[in-house]
């Protein structure tokens, strides 16, 4: 992945050789949700490739390369895209993307956010309560979402604010599918509140047996809290789907029904998603993507 984003000798990449580099990026990478959508013209998915291998690209820095690195590799990142805005970037992740802010008029602002939740991860290791996870979300998830919509053509600050519910959820989901991976890196993406309520300690997390009777019926109640908080996210941002044109709403009933499916996952496998990850395979995702296009050809 590092050899993707970074380390090119050659110069002068075309927009093709760039955006097969983006779909390399997809290629080497799990998601919760289908990336690939067949039914989107291909100028389509290419702009959605871009956008991917940028926040992927972003996510990587911050998640896998050593802490001495970190901080120069965003300072490379943030460049590359201030170049990708003014038209002259290097990287051929970002010559792909720079099409696509040109294409569609797109602001830096939301990508500027999801360079600097990488930047907060560095330095922020725990988060005290919703609203403190809240605001993370604004900047690691809640972007791409701004940045989907303004693609698909809407700017209005009531689906924005929908969009943002979607897209904080799918974070959180992450975050619970997640813990243990996240916990190895000396994160916590839990509100502390809620952890001294369950009177949970993760600290040793990653030693936790399915013999631990005690830990594992605290951490069921956690987890009663985490995905009531989490399905509420869903449900409010669901009307969403009801503001946009079938094609679109297809779109992102895709993304929607791809968090429900993990956090119900979450929901029938309790405690025991510190034990294997639920994950959706190439059938499951499949599926989602013919339910939800089904449902929202059923509802109109």
């Amino acid at each position: 992945m590092k050899k993707l984003i970074f380390n090119y000798t050659k110069k002068n990449f075309s927009y093709k050789e760039s955006i097969k580099i983006c779909y390399k990026v997809i290629n080497q990478n799990y998601e919760n949700f289908p990336i690939y959508m067949f039914f989107l013209k291909k100028d389509m998915m290419n702009d959605f490739a871009s956008i991917y291998a940028f926040s992927r690209g972003v996510d990587f820095i911050g998640d896998e390369l050593k802490s001495d690195e970190v901080d120069k590799a965003l300072q490379i990142w943030r460049s590359e895209l201030d170049l990708a805005f003014d038209g002259n970037p290097s990287n051929p992740i970002f010559i792909a993307l720079s099409k696509t802010i040109n294409k569609y008029k797109l602001e830096i602002e939301p990508f500027r956010r999801l360079i600097k939740a990488n930047e907060m991860d560095q330095h922020i290791t725990k988060y005290n309560s919703w609203d403190d996870i809240f605001y993370y979300c604004d900047h690691s998830a809640n972007p791409v979402g701004d940045i989907v919509l303004r693609i698909l053509g809407y700017t209005e600050n009531s689906n924005i604010t929908f969009s943002n519910k979607i897209c904080t959820g799918l974070q959180i989901t992450n975050f619970i599918q997640d813990i243990k991976v996240d916990h190895c890196k000396n994160r916590t993406y839990i509100p502390q509140n809620l952890l001294k309520k369950h009177n949970l300690d993760f600290s040793s997390i990653n030693k936790v047996t399915k013999n631990d009777i005690n830990f594992l019926s605290k951490f069921d109640n956690l987890l009663a809290d985490l995905i009531q908080e989490n399905q509420q996210l869903y449900d409010e941002g669901r009307i969403l789907i009801k503001n946009l044109s079938k094609k679109h709403a297809i779109i992102i009933n895709i993304f929607l029904l791809s968090g429900q499916t993990i956090l119900n996952k979450i929901r029938n496998q309790k405690s025991n998603i510190l034990f294997k990850k639920p994950r959706t395979n190439k059938l499951e995702k499949l599926y989602i993507i013919i339910k939800a296009t089904v449902s929202v050809l059923l509802k109109r």
